[in-house]
């Protein structure tokens, strides 16, 4: 949080808006289960290459936010931006066709992803975070590998079902 508080903070961008995505390896356990920890590892430095390939390397910021999850801070994004960022960032991973024998979704390793926008409304990176994992949680019940917005000037989510929009 401390390195987020840093980050939001500085880069005067946010003022603009930001986008902060939660993004979360599905059935992780299920990969290490069937093909050990050494592969596990291969699979998040192989997705986190991926994030940081589908972002603007001079302004955005990808980190690894704990066990298969990564947080993406996208200063100066609308939601249209936001979501075809995340959007491009699924297809990616599920494009890599890293293997996942014991997934439930696919046999590759797949994203969820939510995604909250702060435009005009100011409010703390810990609620854009709050948001963002909610809508990161709902994506997961409602079948992984999506990416799904969470809008809360509509009290409204808005889903993204896979290949709905452009690359």
């Amino acid at each position: 949080t401390e390195t987020l508080e840093r980050l939001w903070g500085s880069d005067k961008l946010c003022l603009a808006g930001a986008a902060m995505l939660m993004c979360d390896i599905d059935n992780f356990k299920k990969l290490n289960d069937h093909l050990g920890h050494a592969e596990e590892d291969r699979c998040l430095v192989k997705v986190a290459t991926i994030l940081k390939e589908n972002v603007r390397r001079d302004r955005d910021h990808v980190a690894r936010y704990g066990g298969e999850e990564f947080l993406v801070l996208l200063p100066g994004v609308n939601e249209e931006e936001a979501a075809a960022v995340a959007e491009r960032m699924r297809k990616s991973v599920e494009a890599a066709a890293l293997p996942n024998p014991g997934s439930r979704v696919s046999r590759w390793v797949t994203l969820s992803i939510g995604v909250a926008v702060q435009t005009s409304e100011a409010i703390s990176p810990e609620q854009l975070q709050q948001r963002a994992d909610a809508a990161l949680y709902l994506a997961k019940q409602t079948g992984r590998n999506r990416v799904l917005l969470h809008r809360p000037e509509l009290s409204a989510r808005k889903h993204i079902r896979p290949g709905s929009l452009g690359a």
